[in-house]
């Protein structure tokens, strides 16, 4: 569950989430200006749907990214979907919203996203939450997500 405004007594503790953000929405543009458009990209920037999206256990091929700055780290995926994911282990460096790539093994490049970290458990574990620069973005991930998804329940 996201941190409500009212429970934050500290100015510098408002101050340094805010802070946070803006850093990784800036790496995060910086990412999205260095990936392949390969045709992709569109002029429409409408974030609209659900957020409660079902998730399913992480299948071969696909991949959660977190970008730290300098690199890409895997992350240790539960389950994931379109939406979000749940994580095993949340990195111990990742404090808010973070930069992230989505991939799986049918797309020809992974989709950015704004990883917000949702919700933490007592064992480590973490819930985030994808943000989209744009329907073209999702529908990627979403086809990418679907494909492994079939290859994987496939009958045969």
């Amino acid at each position: 569950m996201p941190i409500e405004p009212d429970e934050i007594e500290d100015d510098d503790e408002i101050e340094d989430i805010l802070h946070r953000q803006d850093e990784a929405m800036q790496l995060l543009e910086r990412l999205r200006a260095e990936e392949p458009l390969g045709g992709r990209r569109g002029s429409g920037t409408d974030q609209e749907g659900r957020r409660d999206f079902r998730r399913w256990p992480t299948p071969e091929g696909v991949t959660l990214e977190f970008h730290d700055g300098l690199k890409y780290h895997r992350a240790d995926v539960d389950d994931i979907g379109v939406g979000g994911a749940r994580l095993h282990t949340l990195p111990g460096w990742l404090k808010g919203p973070a930069a992230a790539r989505l991939k799986a093994l049918s797309m020809a490049c992974g989709a950015l996203v704004l990883a917000d970290v949702m919700w933490r458990d007592k064992q480590g574990g973490a819930g985030v939450r994808f943000e989209f620069l744009d329907n073209e973005d999702r529908d990627l991930w979403a086809g990418g997500l679907i494909d492994a998804l079939l290859a994987r329940y496939a009958l045969g």
